[in-house]
């Protein structure tokens, strides 16, 4: 049978069922179910059987997106001057590594960990930072963490307004650290509890180190590689993302803020997925959705206290060869 003979005897096929649930030929007013199914059988062969597979296939995958979105989504920050909407949500299928060394690493690192493609980034800046001039209220309660927004000098191409925008409003969130046992406040100048920056790819590198030959995000503590306190957000990830969001470029930018600021007050890793099967913030997720501990897929997740979930923010562990998911060989 030839291609448009097919297409065919699909639109007679849909005709005859629509208006008189005869088959072609003659046929008998009064005919069982199986007769018809018969006939329908002997019509179109294996395209019969395939027919009502499909149709299941189809509804279960809308209502898997739709509960994935549901679950991920959350309500508009109540912190928030303007009523914008909430960051975008992420999505998360894949199964990727881990997001900054601590130590040697087992093994080397999958295809599936480099950069996403994409547009031109700095690779070398100044490697001096300059603060952006800003202060906001004291969101949340508990202890206070006062941090700055930075940039290095000879990052170009980056929409300046936008990142600082987006850090005050991401840590300003309920979703995110403040008003969970602690308070944020921007500040630019006087005491600074660690300073948020957005740094070139060879400078993360003197300043997170290289062990894993990806390009990474990290937080700094003030000792050897830097004198101060220092959120290290990767110019080249904010650009181009991690595979593991699946193209969600903003969803991705609010992981890279809530996760290394996390380490900022103390956080460590995660490696578990939470209840329901998101992952936790504090989770590896920029190369990773796959728990090392459970073997479990979680599901990306760039929030702390995503609203509605149990558990969260999930149990914190020290990286053990056994846990951490930069050993992993999916």
């Amino acid at each position: 049978m030839t291609r448009d003979e097919d297409s065919d005897d699909v639109v007679r096929a849909r005709h005859g069922i629509h208006s008189t649930r005869v088959t072609y030929g003659a046929r008998s007013a009064h005919r069982s179910m199986a007769e018809v199914w018969q006939d329908f059988v002997h019509r179109y062969g294996w395209r019969a059987y395939a027919l009502p597979v499909l149709i299941v296939l189809t509804v279960a995958a809308l209502l898997s997106i739709t509960d994935v979105a549901g679950r991920v989504a959350g309500s508009p920050s109540h912190h928030r001057d303007n009523a914008a909407p909430p960051p975008p949500v992420a999505s998360g299928s894949m199964t990727l590594k881990a997001d900054a060394p601590n130590g040697k690493v087992n093994g080397t690192v999958l295809h599936a960990a480099a950069l996403p493609s994409g547009p031109p980034y700095t690779m070398q800046g100044a490697g001096t930072f300059r603060v952006l001039p800003g202060r906001s209220p004291v969101v949340g309660t508990g202890h206070l963490y006062r941090y700055s927004v930075e940039i290095e000098n000879g990052i170009t191409g980056v929409d300046v307004p936008q990142f600082e925008k987006l850090v005050v409003q991401t840590l300003s969130d309920p979703r995110s650290w403040a008003g969970h046992g602690v308070a944020v406040q921007r500040v630019d100048s006087g005491r600074i509890d660690f300073h948020v920056s957005l740094t070139s790819a060879m400078t993360v590198r003197s300043l997170c180190g290289y062990e894993v030959q990806v390009e990474t995000s990290c937080y700094a503590a003030a000792g050897a590689t830097t004198p101060a306190n220092r959120v290290v957000l990767n110019v080249a990830r904010w650009v181009r993302g991690s595979t593991a969001y699946v193209g969600d470029l903003a969803a991705y930018r609010i992981y890279m803020i809530n996760h290394e600021d996390g380490h900022a007050m103390g956080h460590l890793h995660a490696h578990q997925c939470l209840p329901g099967g998101l992952a936790p913030v504090m989770m590896q997720q920029t190369f990773g959705l796959r728990s090392a501990a459970t073997n479990q897929l979680c599901e990306a997740n760039p929030w702390p206290y995503p609203p509605g979930v149990a558990g969260a923010p999930g149990a914190e562990q020290p990286d053990t060869p056994q846990n951490d998911e930069y050993g992993r060989g999916d």
